[in-house]
């Protein structure tokens, strides 16, 4: 039996910036498919990562005044932190496509963006599963995808640097494209990172 309840709120707000995270990735995605719409395609996004910013700032606020947290704080803090990191990378990248006279999209970003759909798809369901903590199995399997999805990531990044490097003539085109793949390939490693902090709390209370 348990001295204090378990507030379940903590979780809520776990879950609600999973799902802002999925539907930014998604956004991302569909800003590539429309050159002709960066702008507003990558206001929507920006509208999500302030939306996230919200909830990290309200599960901080919330870990500052409980007294008992269903987790260890410092789990808590490093778990919305990352989770936030996630969305700013998405953000940034997508913001890109406004600062920079881009009109086209390399078929290499369009499959990173892909696999960061994918990722963080992945990250919600193993956020999810954090509630329970029973089911190790099913956890392990979706940071084990992660981690598939962020490798596969890694060599579509490394590819496209070098044919960038030896196909890109215009030195200004080459340092955009080369920011715009290496932020998306940041967004996907924090998601690895995400991961991380979900293992360390199933090993913790295993």
């Amino acid at each position: 039996m348990r001295l204090f309840p378990r507030d379940e709120e903590f979780f809520d707000l776990f879950d609600q910036s999973a799902a802002q995270i999925v539907q930014a990735a998604s956004a991302f995605r569909a800003l590539l498919d429309q050159p002709t719409h960066f702008r507003e395609n990558a206001r929507k996004l920006k509208e999500l990562e302030h939306q996230t910013d919200k909830v990290t700032h309200q599960t901080l606020a919330k870990l500052y005044k409980s007294f008992v947290t269903p987790l260890d704080r410092e789990d808590i803090h490093a778990l919305i932190t990352r989770l936030d990191d996630v969305i700013d990378y998405i953000d940034a990248a997508a913001q890109r496509f406004v600062m920079f006279p881009i009109d086209h999209v390399p078929e290499a970003l369009r499959q990173m963006v892909d696999l960061l759909v994918m990722a963080t798809g992945e990250l919600q369901r193993a956020v999810a599963a954090l509630r329970t903590l029973n089911k190790t199995e099913v956890m392990q399997e979706h940071l084990i995808e992660l981690n598939r999805l962020e490798n596969e990531g890694d060599a579509i990044f490394r590819g496209a640097l070098a044919r960038l490097f030896t196909e890109e003539k215009d030195a200004i085109r080459l340092l955009v494209w080369k920011e715009v793949y290496e932020i998306t390939e940041e967004a996907l490693d924090r998601c690895e990172g995400v991961g991380h902090v979900i293992e360390a709390v199933v090993l913790k209370h295993g």
